[in-house]
This record gives C-alpha cells, sequence and structure tokens, in this order.
C-alpha cells in the first residue's frame, strides 16, 4: 500500500497529499501538486531534491520539481504554425515569449493518483482542448518508481484527440549535498552540442560545439551563473549528467529525450531538466514536438544517487 499524507492546503483551498515510496534503500516523496518530487534520498542521506513548501511551490519555487506540460520551456513569440493553424499562447516572459506554457501548465494543478503501491505512484491529468492555447484534449502521466537498486524512474507519457504540441518535462532542481548554492556543485553534461539563444534565452537556431564555451561540461565544473541552455544529445538511454557536491555524494541523470536544459540560476541546487528541444515549432531541424491522435508520447528518466 503507498503511504499518503496530508502536506498542505493551496491559498484557493485545494488540499495537497503527500505519497511516499521506498526501495532499494532509497526514499522518495511525491505530491499531487504538480505530480511534484519532493524528497529523493539514499538511505539516511540528505534530500537531493531542491524542495520547499506549499507556499514556496505557489511562489517563487513554483518550477521546482514538478512536472511541467503541455510544453515545458520557450515558445518564441508566444505563437506557433501546425498545419497551417496559428495559435496564440500566454505571453509571461520577456514581454512577448511563452515560458512553460504560461498559466496553463500543469505544475499548478493538482494531478490525480491513477495507482500506488509501496514503491511506485502513477499521476494522470487531463487538458481541455485550447487552455493555454494548446489544441486538443489531451492526457498526461507520471509514474514514479524505485528499483532494487534505489535508482528513481520517471516515465512521461501524453496521448491527445487532435494535432497538438507536446514537450512535457520534469523540472527537477538537484543538490547531493542537500543544502548549498551552485556554485558548490561540480556539473558533467558529456554533450558534444548545445543550443546558443539571444538575450531572451531562445535558440538562435544554431547547434553549436559546446569546445570553448563556457558551457563545456565535458569535464566536471562547477556550473556558469549565466547556465540557461539546451544540450543536445542522440536519442537513447545514457548520462545526461552528472552533478557531484563537496560531500562526494553525486546524482546522475539517465533519459532518452533528445535534450537536457540545464539551469544555474536558480537558488539551492542546479535544474536538469530531460526534454525535447526548446521552441521547436520555430526550428524545422529540431525534434518535432507534435503529437497526433492515435500516437503516444513516452519519455523515460532514471535518477541514480550515490555516495
Amino acid at each position: 500500500m503507498a503511504n499518503l499524507t496530508p502536506f498542505g492546503t493551496l491559498s484557493d483551498g485545494r488540499t495537497v497529499s503527500a505519497i511516499h515510496i521506498a526501495a532499494g534503500g532509497s526514499r522518495a516523496t511525491m505530491i499531487d501538486y504538480g505530480a511534484r518530487l519532493v524528497a529523493y534520498c539514499l538511505g539516511d542521506g540528505p534530500n537531493a531534491a531542491v524542495s520547499s513548501d506549499i507556499v514556496g511551490y505557489e511562489g517563487p519555487h513554483r518550477f521546482t520539481g514538478p512536472v511541467v506540460g503541455p510544453v515545458i520551456n520557450r515558445i518564441a513569440g508566444a505563437r506557433a504554425e501546425l498545419d497551417g493553424q496559428a495559435l496564440r499562447f500566454e505571453v509571461n516572459e520577456g514581454g512577448q515569449n511563452t515560458l512553460h506554457s504560461g498559466g496553463a501548465s500543469t505544475h499548478a494543478l493538482n494531478w490525480d493518483v491513477d495507482a500506488a503501491d509501496s514503491a511506485r505512484v502513477a499521476f494522470a491529468v487531463a487538458l481541455p482542448g485550447g487552455a493555454g492555447g494548446f489544441p486538443g484534449n489531451r492526457r498526461l502521466t507520471a509514474t514514479y518508481a524505485l528499483d532494487a537498486s534505489g535508482a528513481l524512474e520517471l516515465e512521461l507519457t501524453a496521448s491527445t484527440d487532435r494535432l497538438t504540441l507536446i514537450n512535457p518535462g520534469h523540472h527537477g532542481v538537484w543538490n547531493p549535498d542537500g543544502r548549498g548554492e551552485p556554485s558548490d556543485l561540480t556539473l558533467e553534461i558529456p554533450a558534444e552540442r548545445y543550443l546558443p539563444t539571444d538575450p531572451d534565452k531562445i535558440p538562435t537556431g544554431a547547434v553549436a560545439p559546446v569546445d570553448g564555451t563556457a558551457y563545456d561540461h565535458r569535464v566536471p565544473r562547477p556550473p556558469d551563473p549565466t547556465l540557461d541552455h539546451n544540450f543536445c544529445f542522440e536519442a537513447a538511454m545514457g548520462l545526461r549528467a552528472r552533478l557531484s557536491g563537496k560531500s562526494g555524494r553525486s546524482l546522475e541523470v539517465y533519459s532518452d529525450a533528445p535534450g537536457l536544459q540545464a539551469y544555474a540560476g536558480g537558488s539551492g541546487g542546479v535544474a536538469l531538466e530531460p526534454q525535447l528541444w526548446p521552441d521547436a515549432p520555430h526550428h524545422r531541424e529540431f525534434p518535432s514536438i507534435v503529437l497526433r491522435p492515435g500516437e503516444i508520447f513516452r519519455q523515460r528518466t532514471r535518477f541514480v544517487l550515490t555516495g
């Protein structure tokens, strides 16, 4: 049986529940608000998932730990064209762009608990057609599970009844030491290429070598404070990042997503977000985020704590 406990009450009166799972010497806690990861610990070690209370999750920490959808990251100009149809989204960053789907984002919704046991919890949420400007009635799921080794696995899925845009992602913020700042950590990302951005953090369209840039993390080093970029990978399960603390503890991220957005501008840790590439509707050469009726979007990520 799953272990459910009260977590808090949102400003609009919605109650939030926490679900606790354990296996392989690890423990994890999620809440139904945003299908959000609030704790991942190895044994009696510190919580590697930067977290907050319910007040923080409605405010400055709203993007700490949730599943963000239907489209994580940025869409330039808050618009896109899909099969000849002009789509318009909420402007919520830079005076003209959409970040994390605007007010329609799943980070601020209470997800249903579809199934849960001592080592696994499956969340689901339904998004009505037109919400936030995105077409189609869509269903997203997020399933967290601890395996026998203590690794935390996350599978995201999505389906739709109309042609739409789908790029959900887990917006985890991590610190293997449990406290400190991004500058206290070393980050390894074995990617040869990344996406340069303009002053609004929108990809320029170039896919550039990391060699010679402040974002070359093929050798572990502290993240540059300006890091807020997508790293480009082949779409196969493999190491996307390793974040290490002064204690010797590390978090490794493996995913079949072809991109990893890394962000070091927040407090307490580094955001590592497996996903398709940002602003894809405006760059035909980027991996597509179009989802058709009858198709299933599926993304798998594995988090491993060591030390």
